[in-house]
């Protein structure tokens, strides 16, 4: 039987840059990596000016977006750190995995735990915690094409790269999802694949004039300026 989630809203949002109708679309904070070029878990460092660390920063772009709040997934000896790290923040769940694998094993884990619960997710936005600089418009933007697109995938790019978030309809995530499970590699790679043998359709591209879509910070050399890091596009 299906399990209700007690702390993720079951209403749609209201206003202009919310996601409305029919849609219950929920945030994946994608935070199981083991940040070997970064030396310590990216997820609890503070990077450049900001005291919040990465994982807080990145909550805070969804907060209060989607019907269905935010789903982070990590790994088992991660979970308490960013539950306390997330501590006061709103329609979160942090969810443990096991560590290893990539992207395509994160979303997976991700779709295991969303459809078993009720009422069901439409939509899945998923994004890297090391990616934290995405701006309000940029996200409304992504909204607005998904709901003209419903059946699509739908990725920002800046200056010709892509970025994040990725937003996956549901129905998409559940295809691919058993393959990922077991997928050595990224998300991309496995969408790449599936796109080249007629499973599902291209992402639809959003070219956005916000460089925060594809500003990461991978190695500790990155958390000296807003504007220094690299280019993250391994879902």
């Amino acid at each position: 039987m299906p399990k209700t989630a007690k702390n993720i809203r079951t209403t749609t949002m209201a206003g202009d840059d919310s996601v409305a109708g029919a849609r219950r679309d929920v945030a994946v904070i994608m935070c199981r990596g083991a940040s070997r070029r970064f030396g310590s878990p990216k997820a609890l460092a503070c990077v450049g000016t900001d005291p919040r660390p990465l994982l807080r920063r990145v909550a805070g772009c969804f907060t209060g977006r989607f019907a269905g709040g935010i789903i982070v997934v990590t790994t088992a000896d991660l979970a308490a750190s960013c539950r306390s790290a997330l501590e006061g923040v709103p329609d979160v769940i942090v969810v443990a995995g096991p560590a290893g694998g990539d992207t395509a094993l994160t979303l997976a884990l991700a779709w295991e735990h969303l459809a078993a619960l009720a009422p069901g997710c439409t939509h899945v936005w998923a994004h890297p915690v090391d990616v934290p600089d995405v701006a309000a418009p940029t996200l409304a933007r992504l909204a607005a094409e998904s709901e003209a697109l419903p059946e699509r995938i739908v990725r920002p790019t800046w200056s010709g790269s892509p970025g994040h978030p990725l937003v996956l309809p549901m129905a998409t995530l559940g295809l691919l999802a058993p393959e990922a499970r077991s997928w050595p590699g990224p998300w991309r790679d496995l969408m790449e694949r599936a796109v080249a043998d007629g499973r599902c359709e291209p992402p639809q591209l959003v070219p956005v004039a916000d460089p925060g879509v594809v500003h990461d910070h991978d190695v500790p050399g990155a958390m000296g300026g807003d504007t220094a890091g690299g280019l993250d596009n391994d879902t």
